[in-house]
């Protein structure tokens, strides 16, 4: 397969700008600011890093997508978004001369099937309804997944993109194919929130197992994908749950190990938002000790999302090779800087409703000032994220990005 001229020229011309964005002295100091900002060294105000999400689908339409071949539409699209946030956000994001391609990879199900409805709006709500009925004789039904790979499929989808762009830009298989270790998602949509939270009181003995097999098969399906050598390296891009992994203490892209990438030569990365309701010593008890096995497997860990940290600190603290914690919106951020010092990668999440809805100014510039306050000279990034409309108006990334370097001196 081959691209018609039409789309290899547009392509080719857009990689030729990333190569440039990527080899000019802003990128190569901003990714020494990630590397000491991971490494613990990190001098100066806060990183800036934005994350679009849903966002990118009001953003899109202010660039053109002109490529005709609806693979070459996708890769444009992504040449495009990096870009933009250089060009346009103008955040601290960091960039290497990669393009990455997805492997062709199936997997099976947990025995039994989700059961999910969508509503009809785009980027609507949905609602997991429970499979399993009783904890006690439906487990048993629950097998581990297992995955496939389609290796030629793969190869030709590495092959039309090297073919493509490969003298301009080291085109690499994506590195992960998950998200999380954190489990609560998946235990929600196969037992429900209510009775996950339910079963913590009524059925201790049930919620226990459910958790263990949990943890054991995500151990199984990690560990697959590095037996299967189908793991890439991390610390070249985003980790976690926002921020970049660029790091001197782990394997990277351009400076390999030896053989096919390892889970410790990788960041991991896990939280527990769903179970936020629950108490401190209950997530101690039913959670946490289902996360550490797996978060044991990799080089560095991040943990959480928008979930406060700072009330489980006792049990995530214990989390081996930690490196960055997540500071949500709600989270004490004096009690935090208190907690996390600088040993810690102060990953702060700050409201993205100011952003977002009816965009204030007063409010993003108090955010600002707090964290500068509290954990300005730690090892801090702001992200903001979850970021899912910006109604319509995609250069509120670019002035949350200005009022930011105002307000921190950078």
């Amino acid at each position: 397969m081959r691209f018609p001229q039409h789309d290899i020229d547009i392509l080719r011309g857009l990689a030729g700008r990333c190569r440039e964005i990527t080899d000019n002295e802003t990128n190569l100091v901003r990714k020494k600011r990630w590397t000491d900002l991971n490494d613990l060294k990190h001098s100066g105000p806060p990183l800036l890093l934005t994350s679009p999400e849903g966002a990118w689908r009001e953003i899109i339409p202010t660039f053109p997508v002109e490529c005709d071949d609806s693979q070459a539409r996708q890769w444009e699209c992504s040449l495009r978004q990096c870009i933009y946030q250089h060009d346009v956000i103008q955040d601290d994001a960091t960039f290497d001369p990669i393009f990455t391609v997805g492997r062709t990879i199936s997997e099976s199900n947990f025995g039994i099937p989700f059961k999910q409805t969508r509503s009809n709006e785009t980027q609507g709500a949905y609602h997991d309804e429970p499979v399993l009925t009783n904890l006690n004789e439906d487990l048993d039904k629950l097998h581990f997944r297992t995955i496939t790979a389609d290796r030629a499929k793969s190869e030709a989808t590495f092959d039309l993109a090297s073919e493509t762009l490969g003298d301009l830009l080291d085109v690499q298989f994506q590195s992960t194919y998950w998200w999380t270790c954190g489990l609560t998602w998946t235990a929600i949509r196969l037992w429900g929130l209510e009775n996950l939270m339910m079963s913590m009181y009524d059925n201790p003995e049930g919620l226990h197992r459910l958790m263990k097999f949990l943890s054991d098969e995500m151990l199984n399906y990690i560990t697959c994908f590095e037996r299967e050598a189908l793991l890439g390296y991390n610390a070249n891009g985003g980790v976690g749950s926002g921020g970049l992994g660029f790091t001197t203490q782990l394997p990277s892209r351009d400076k390999p190990a030896d053989g096919p990438v390892k889970l410790s030569q990788m960041w991991g990365f896990a939280e527990s938002q769903e179970t936020v309701g629950v108490s401190p010593d209950m997530f101690g008890e039913f959670i946490y000790p289902y996360q550490k096995p797996l978060q044991e497997k990799f080089g560095l860990n991040y943990y959480g999302c928008c979930e406060a940290s700072e009330g489980r600190w006792k049990y995530i603290s214990q989390t081996p090779n930690l490196r960055s914690i997540s500071v949500a919106p709600w989270s004490d951020q004096a009690v935090c800087a208190e907690m996390f010092g600088r040993d810690y990668v102060y990953c702060r999440k700050p409201n993205p409703s100011p952003v977002c809805i009816n965009f204030n100014e007063d409010e993003i510039r108090k955010e600002f000032r707090e964290t500068l306050t509290h954990a300005g000279e730690l090892n801090t990034a702001m992200i903001l994220k979850d970021t899912h409309t910006v109604e319509n108006e995609p250069d509120r990334f670019a002035r949350w990005v200005a009022i930011g370097r105002e307000e921190l001196g950078c």
